[in-house]
């Protein structure tokens, strides 16, 4: 089994969670695994954990001691010996920014401080993103686009007067949105020769308006992976390290699969595509659901304790296939078997506390098994692609995202499988220029009108 894209967001939950299970806070730890089993599965199943520098940086009245705070989170999530051989990304927190959590103050002194974070504390991370600063719904400190450009440019000009050492570490962020992002990212990639600067690069911004894909000829990251291949041809680098931020459904995780492979053969650039989530948080302890697989149809199983005696499939109710998934994941790893105690404490209301944590841990495991999954299942229809026979590949395509989606079809993912092969095809051509394009008819509904200065005589 190979390790996952997947990064988790949050990580730090997680972390407190499995330290106090294994603490035996709640009287519920038995032996289940140790600490050295739990940092085992997660090097090998995860490609890291995120935490965000500037998630709590809004509304305090005194920036002096939060460095020193989230320095300690991260050495006492590590001290954890949870996380030996895993990777630990910081986000700077500028998403906070975009939907106007920070002030135009706040946003300046988070600028100064994170960097300086990055640089104090280089011993505690693996990667660190850079302080992007697009805008977005509720954004309160650009008045013009001049403004998203000189922010960014302050910022980016910062991350590469770094050292080395924290370069090596960064991740550069790509935006291209909206037609004015295009244009203030694509100035700031070319006119300061950004990209030999970093090793790892990534895009942002595709979670936003994501209704608005459908009417796209393509995968909407291929848009922001045109120009960083053709940098990477540029300065003759055979690899790219791509981050996409938040997006980690499993029909864009075969994606990811494809275009890598796509990439290689065209180019011989090893695209490495890792992607964040908190779906641990949203969809399982929020939500109460999670996915079982069933050879390879994803089937989405609702855990709620009301839902547990209902039928599922096969004469197998709900509370059967959840216990069946942790027994199988329990026992692939060597870890205790647990559940004869039942799924829900009827005395809290939530989870047995061993039922959580396998749930979670089952949860990573999971992003791991169907990344192997999809990488046989690049091997079988790639090759349908390279013989020309694009209607046959497309259907491929259509029954792959269909199986992926609890065995339905929606008219998305119809209109997005048929975008596959093109989007093959651009990978191939790198056309920026038809890239811009698409965003200009596709994106320019989400343009953010309220700061086209161009209609005072302003330019960027």
């Amino acid at each position: 089994m190979s390790r996952s894209g997947f990064v988790l967001a949050g990580f730090e939950t997680l972390s407190n969670i499995i330290d106090n299970f294994i603490k035996n806070t709640k009287d519920r730890y038995e032996n289940n695994f140790t600490r050295e089993d739990v940092s085992d599965f997660l090097s090998k199943t995860c490609s890291g954990f995120l935490h965000s520098y500037g998630q709590t940086f809004a509304g305090k009245r005194n920036y002096s001691k939060h460095s020193k705070t989230e320095a300690r989170l991260l050495q006492n999530s590590r001290s954890t010996g949870l996380f030996n051989d895993s990777e630990f990304f910081v986000d700077s927190g500028g998403f906070q920014v975009s939907i106007g959590k920070l002030t135009r103050s706040e946003a300046v002194i988070l600028l100064e401080m994170y960097y300086e974070f990055l640089e104090r504390y280089y011993d505690l991370y693996d990667r660190a993103f850079i302080l992007d600063i697009p805008p977005g719904p509720g954004c309160e400190i650009f008045h013009s686009f001049e403004d998203v450009y000189k922010w960014n440019l302050d910022s980016y000009v910062t991350a590469t007067n770094m050292s080395e050492q924290i370069k090596d570490k960064m991740v550069y962020i790509h935006h291209f949105r909206t037609p004015k992002l295009w244009e203030i990212f694509m100035r700031l990639l070319r006119d300061y020769d950004m990209f030999p600067n970093f090793k790892y690069h990534g895009a942002g911004g595709m979670t936003a308006n994501l209704s608005s894909d459908i009417s796209i000829p393509c995968i909407v990251y291929v848009l922001p992976l045109t120009p960083l291949l053709n940098e990477c041809k540029k300065i003759g680098r055979d690899y790219l390290h791509f981050h996409i931020l938040g997006i980690a459904t499993f029909r864009d995780i075969f994606f990811y699969e494809l275009f890598q492979k796509h990439v290689w053969e065209k180019h011989k650039i090893r695209l490495t595509i890792t992607y964040d989530s908190a779906v641990l948080y949203k969809g399982l302890m929020t939500g109460r659901s999670l996915y079982v697989r069933d050879n390879n149809v994803m089937r989405k199983v609702d855990i709620k304790s009301i839902q547990l005696e209902r039928l599922f499939r096969n004469g197998k109710k709900v509370i059967d296939v959840y216990k069946g998934g942790l027994e199988r994941f329990s026992n692939k790893y060597g870890f205790k078997l647990v559940g004869d105690d039942g799924i829900y404490n009827d005395k809290t209301g939530t989870f047995f506390e061993e039922i959580k944590v396998y749930t979670m841990m089952y949860v990573l495991d999971q992003f791991s098994e169907v990344q192997d999954m999809f990488r046989e299942l690049v091997k079988r229809v790639y090759p349908i692609y390279e013989s020309g026979n694009i209607e046959e590949f497309t259907r491929e395509i259509v029954h792959i995202t269909r199986d992926l989606n609890n065995g339905k079809i929606t008219k998305k993912q119809r209109t997005k499988a048929i975008s596959v092969a093109r989007s093959l095809d651009m990978l191939t051509n790198l056309d920026e220029e038809y890239c811009e394009y698409i965003v200009k008819k596709s994106f320019s509904k989400d343009e953010f009108r309220e700061l086209d200065s161009e209609r005072r005589g302003m330019t960027i």
